[in-house]
């Protein structure tokens, strides 16, 4: 499994360019067979046009062997269902098992 802390990319996490450009900018680093968690410690802020780029790269990229970490942040729990309902994809899959985990 493989931690990816999105804190590396800033804590205010706004715009589709920037969602891709956080990937390209860790793809390199990333084993296409290997599980990734996502850690959203430190993240001020992120839009679920960031959230949605990242991801929907990411999980293209290894198959939607991604898995999002527990958080409290309200930014991004604001994010993750507006995601979840605009998408029918490995996205979508990860959002929801996330939620759920989430929800206790």
């Amino acid at each position: 499994m493989q931690t990816i802390q999105l804190k590396k990319f800033g804590n205010v996490l706004v715009s589709r360019p920037a969602g891709l450009e956080a990937f390209n900018a860790i793809r390199p680093q990333l084993n296409p067979d290997t599980p990734i968690e996502i850690d959203f410690d430190q993240v001020l802020t992120v839009t679920p046009s960031w959230l949605d780029e990242f991801l929907t790269q990411l999980t293209d990229y290894n198959g939607g062997k991604v898995e999002l970490l527990p958080t409290k942040n309200a930014s991004v729990l604001a994010a993750l269902p507006v995601l979840a309902e605009a998408r029918k994809d490995f996205v979508a899959a990860t959002v929801l098992r996330a939620l759920k985990q989430m929800q206790g």
